[in-house]
């Protein structure tokens, strides 16, 4: 797949889930948001009652509404994402070595509740 279908394809879950929060007459706050999980070579997606701002992640994120660089870069990865958990040497934090410094976590974030 591409990256112009991969975006799409959520592009059309966010305003499904949008439309279906409607119908329900929901009127809270609503996140439908996308990340790359590197360590498990996935992209995810969830929906959470919250705003982008809290959303529910253990490390630093970054909220954006730019989706293609998420989806090109696990696309990229490919298979070179997935960690070899055989060589327990080369998981930072278990060898011994300092951590390197890791950027915030890329997160695509589509408000779908009746508020933002």
């Amino acid at each position: 797949m591409s990256v112009a279908e991969v975006v799409a394809a959520f592009e059309r879950t966010a305003a499904a889930i949008r439309e279906r929060l409607r119908e329900r007459a929901f009127t809270g706050v609503a996140t439908f948001y996308v990340w790359h999980d590197e360590q498990a070579g996935q992209l995810r997606c969830s929906t959470g009652s919250v705003s982008p701002e809290v959303l529910p992640f253990g490390g630093a994120y970054a909220a954006s509404g730019h989706l293609a660089p998420i989806v090109g870069r696990f696309l990229a990865d490919g298979e070179r994402s997935r960690l070899a958990w055989s060589e327990p040497d080369d998981v930072p934090g278990l060898s011994g070595r300092a951590e390197p410094e890791v950027a915030p976590l890329a997160v695509w974030v589509s408000g779908v509740g009746a508020s933002k």
